[in-house]
């Protein structure tokens, strides 16, 4: 796969040799395992990229064998975020039986998916790609899509909306794109979503949300993550997104030496907490370099300080603050989240009384 938006291609530069040679030993995924049931008492791992299908299914068996022995009991949680060009039936009995989480990358119909994500050769990966997320789904893996928004895709809400309905992907994730230009540091990349287009895909795709919502029985027929955290955030309770949260750090990453860093988005060598090796990832959550990055967050200007919508998005992701350099550290989705929120606040109250009245009953 060779995405035009794929933003962690690169990080491969921050470590010598191949990128095929940058691969996690069996000690490594043995500390990251060992340390993570040490500092929580239902810890979830989150097996990400570059594409972590690359590491072979023996490495996941391991992975899971660590799993069962370290947790001594009790709960823990698998997520695999992947491209789906490596699956099979064999991947799928496995990811099946050890209850994982598949977020699949798959933008949308053939013509939203190819435009962007191509192979090496240049050629569309879609087929392969929607292939595969139904064999997982019709062997009843949990599968989430991760639909990118991009300056493509965010023309094409209700059809991207109405194509994952129709073929049952009924969890959905949108998460929309802003990168420098790599030719051009001082400009976006031009497959950035432009910040209005992107407030106006958010409220089409709410408003098909919501005529879903079986009310009589207050149950969902999809859950789209943006809108299922903004209803936790109505309700009271802390939302499960960290573009809703105060402060950053819920995560960490542990790349394939143990390095470990604060944000996937942010990764550099500048950003770099410690390596696992070297210290435990409770102390690395603790640690003075992490506690400070997710600060960083609260580092928003006037016009956020002003604005009525700060308790939602808190200046918002901190990556979208300095992706473009004409938005002057302001977060790139500012007006996006202004607009949809002022069409979506009085539904949201109203999600928000549903559920509250439901369960306090």
């Amino acid at each position: 796969m060779r995405c035009d938006y794929c933003f962690y291609l690169e990080k491969h530069a921050l470590y010598k040799g191949l990128p095929a040679t940058h691969r996690m030993n069996d000690a490594t995924m043995e500390k990251v395992i060992e340390d993570m049931f040490a500092c929580s008492d239902t810890p979830t791992f989150i097996w990400h990229g570059g594409e972590p299908t690359l590491m072979g299914l023996d490495f996941f068996v391991k992975a899971v064998a660590l799993q069962r022995y370290y947790a001594k009991g009790r709960e823990y949680s698998n997520a695999i975020q992947t491209n789906g060009t490596l699956l099979d039936e064999e991947w799928a009995r496995f990811l099946k039986n050890e209850n994982f989480l598949v977020g699949v990358s798959l933008d949308g119909p053939e013509h939203v998916h190819n435009q962007y994500r191509k192979d090496l050769r240049g050629n569309g990966t879609f087929q392969q790609v929607f292939e595969n997320a139904k064999m997982l789904s019709d062997k009843g893996v949990q599968v989430n899509v991760l639909a990118t928004v991009n300056a493509y895709s965010v023309k094409y809400a209700e059809e991207i909306y109405k194509f994952f309905r129709k073929n049952r992907f009924t969890f959905m994730q949108f998460m929309p794109v802003v990168e420098t230009d790599p030719r051009n540091p001082d400009a976006a990349a031009p497959y950035s979503v432009d910040a209005k287009d992107y407030g106006v895909f958010l409220n089409r795709l709410f408003n098909l949300w919501v005529k879903d919502f079986d009310f009589k029985r207050l149950r969902q027929k999809t859950s789209v993550r943006f809108f299922d955290a903004l209803i936790q955030k109505y309700v009271g309770m802390v939302p499960d997104h960290c573009i809703f949260h105060k402060v950053c750090g819920d995560a960490l990453v542990v790349e394939h030496n143990g390095d470990l860093f604060s944000c996937d988005y942010l990764v550099s060598e500048d950003t770099r907490v410690g390596n696992i090796h070297e210290m435990s990832i409770g102390e690395a959550f603790r640690s003075r370099d992490h506690l400070a990055f997710g600060r960083r967050k609260s580092d928003f200007g006037i016009e956020c300080k002003e604005c009525q919508w700060l308790d939602l998005c808190y200046g918002g992701c901190i990556k979208d603050r300095i992706r473009d350099p004409k938005d002057k550290g302001h977060n790139h989705f500012c007006e996006s989240y202004k607009f949809f929120f002022e069409r979506a606040d009085k539904r949201l109250r109203k999600f928000a009384k549903l559920y509250r009245d439901h369960y306090q009953n």
